[in-house]
């Protein structure tokens, strides 16, 4: 069986590859904040203290909309740095199984389990049980190459991106050889390429299809991405999301050989945070990856740089790590609790009597706090994913250690 190439390359031009020390805390605290990002979006389209019909949204609503609107932008965090932490955490002497099997032990098993409430969630919401198809496209994560809304965001709809991931895992293998071999300045170009992917490969792809969605044909507005195509190809399709990944995995090796040159935290933040309000001003193709590129980069990058030299970094705290690790937990349940309580909660409200009628919109008080108490009990559900499930199945199905040969006994000749 092959293993996951040595970063360390002999040859001039090629510098070494110390081997990563300590963990990356930051970075688990950082997933925290990109799993918020993507449930702010979802929670915020609740709406609550905004009558339903109403063009005129509450003070309210448009914050969160300023704040979280674009939120799936916490989804292209995610793949940056899933490249990111794989290649920083490659094992010498790891074997592809090996590698497959552990990313198999930390996803599947919450991936799995919540599936099966989201088969709960369509059979109480609609009264149909979902098609045999659906259940093994979405069970074997092969959703996201179906150009279909249907499909790709059947069931769980954020498991869409479990589905690019599952393709990241089965490239990063070869992406990983190839990087950690290449030279410094071939590293540099390739996180270059990548983002400039990301630009270019919508604008080239709306000018092949000339999509427009037709009326009523969507389930989520398209208009602005060119259609529903055109959508799925730029947002959900798994090859044109793997640049994401595969720059992270660049910017690990470049950050590994000591070669990373980039702006330190707090310069990091500010950009990140800038690019994510920026964005909700952008044409929608724009949104969803190329706009927050270059500054997550840029941010992971950091962070990192930050972890290993023992620099300051806001995301290093335990409480930070803890809601990190249960942030992939958070990530899958959410939606499924926000879209399966959410229909119901204006009547639940008016029989509490804190609202005149379901239709009514809520006191901004009200619709704040609903908000925060969503986001305490998708953190709770997450945590009782996160221990109940993510901890044991991943003791349970990750391989064993590889064994480390004996030392040689000392020679007892003269």
């Amino acid at each position: 069986m092959a293993t996951l190439v040595d970063s360390r390359p002999a040859s001039a031009g090629k510098p070494s590859a110390p081997a990563p020390s300590g963990r990356l805390d930051s970075l688990t605290g950082l997933r925290w904040w990109a799993a918020l990002l993507v449930f702010g979006e979802h929670a915020g389209k609740l709406a609550l203290s905004t009558a339903p019909g109403s063009d005129d949204p509450s003070l309210l609503d448009r914050f969160l909309h300023a704040v979280f609107g674009t939120g799936f932008v916490g989804v292209s965090c995610f793949f940056i740095l899933s490249g990111f932490v794989l290649a920083w955490s490659r094992q010498p002497g790891d074997t592809v199984r090996r590698f497959w099997r552990r990313r198999f032990a930390k996803i599947y098993p919450v991936f799995f389990v919540t599936t099966l409430l989201a088969v709960v969630w369509v059979v109480t919401s609609t009264g149909v049980f979902p098609g045999l198809r659906l259940i093994l496209t979405h069970l074997t994560l092969l959703q996201s190459w179906v150009p279909d809304q249907t499909v790709s965001y059947g069931l769980n709809p954020v498991a869409w991106s479990l589905s690019c991931e599952a393709f990241f895992y089965f490239c990063f293998p070869a992406l990983y050889a190839a990087m950690a071999k290449a030279r410094t300045v071939t590293l540099r170009w390739v996180a270059a390429g990548c983002v400039a992917a990301a630009f270019l490969l919508p604008y080239l792809a709306g000018q092949v299809f000339m999509l427009k969605a037709p009326s009523g044909s969507e389930s989520i507005a398209t208009e602005g991405i060119g259609g529903p195509f055109m959508y799925w190809f730029v947002y959900v399709f798994p090859v044109m999301r793997l640049a994401e990944f595969a720059c992270g995995i660049a910017l690990a090796c470049l950050v590994r050989r000591g070669a990373w040159r980039g702006p330190g935290v707090p310069v990091a933040i500010v950009l990140s945070v800038v690019a994510i309000w920026l964005g909700t001003y952008l044409p929608e193709v724009l949104q969803r990856v190329a706009v927050t590129f270059v500054p997550f980069a840029l941010l992971i990058a950091a962070l990192a740089q930050a972890d290993v030299a023992g620099r300051w970094s806001p995301l290093r705290s335990r409480p930070m790590v803890f809601l990190g690790e249960i942030s992939f937990a958070l990530y899958m349940v959410q939606l499924i609790f926000i879209v399966w309580t959410g229909v119901h909660l204006r009547g639940w409200l008016h029989s509490l009597g804190l609202l005149p009628s379901p239709t009514a919109a809520a006191p901004m008080w009200l619709g704040l706090t609903a908000f925060l108490l969503y986001l305490v009990v998708c953190a709770f559900l997450a945590w009782i994913l996160y221990a109940g499930v993510e901890k044991p199945m991943m003791r349970v199905l990750r391989p064993r250690p590889a064994a480390t040969p004996a030392p040689a006994a000392p020679s007892q000749g003269g």
